[in-house]
């Protein structure tokens, strides 16, 4: 595939090394807690979050119109030279997505958008809400039209959110199931099942 060149108009690079976006990411289950999300494999609650959110979802009022997202790094630092000290686990929070719901009277194409803060693969993802037919929400691959660049259109389908007798089935654009949502004593988590890029994964989160 053609990589787009840089210019003035576009976010800076997603990561800066590209493997980091393009290496495959195993099967997971991720789980929310507060403002955080964190992978089951680790059954500790204090456990470090892979992805964290500036407000919590459950509180948001109705001004609130823009929530961070932010995707959390860790690398391992040793405190001393002595081989008996602990190391420190050390984070590194990126903000990649701004999730957005723009005013109604803005009358926009999409009710809630995932802007990424800097350039990703999958670019603006806008998402829609429906109880008509087997979707409950839909995101979209979206961009800007060319008879009006103030105006966003659908350009690919990413994520098709089905109920499933007490879970959510999501399906890609190719009609494969790639996750389950469920939810059990108010922790609500995603059952990622199938392996997927960084950029992927990614939009998948913030979009669930």
């Amino acid at each position: 595939m053609t990589q787009p060149t840089a210019n003035a108009d576009q976010p800076p690079d997603y990561a800066e090394n590209p493997t980091i976006i393009q290496g495959s990411l195993p099967p997971d289950t991720l789980r929310l807690a507060g403002r955080s999300i964190h992978s089951a494999t680790f059954r500790d609650a204090d456990a470090p979050g892979l992805y964290e959110l500036n407000h919590q979802i459950d509180f948001l009022r109705e001004t609130d119109r823009l929530v961070q997202f932010t995707r959390i790094h860790y690398s391992v630092k040793n405190r001393s030279r002595d081989a008996a000290s602990v190391p420190e686990i050390v984070p590194h929070p990126r903000h990649i997505f701004d999730l957005e719901r723009p005013q109604a009277i803005m009358q926009e194409t999409f009710p809630y958008y995932i802007k990424p803060v800097s350039r990703s693969g999958l670019g603006s993802i806008g998402l829609k809400f429906s109880k008509i037919g087997k979707s409950v929400c839909k995101a979209w691959r979206v961009g800007r039209k060319a008879s009006d660049k103030s105006v966003f259109e659908a350009r690919e389908l990413l994520f098709d959110v089905r109920p499933n007798n007490e879970v959510l089935d999501w399906i890609d654009g190719q009609e494969v199931r790639i996750a389950v949502e469920y939810s059990q004593d108010s922790m609500y988590s995603l059952n990622i099942l199938a392996p997927m890029d960084r950029a992927m994964r990614d939009a998948l989160v913030a979009a669930w």
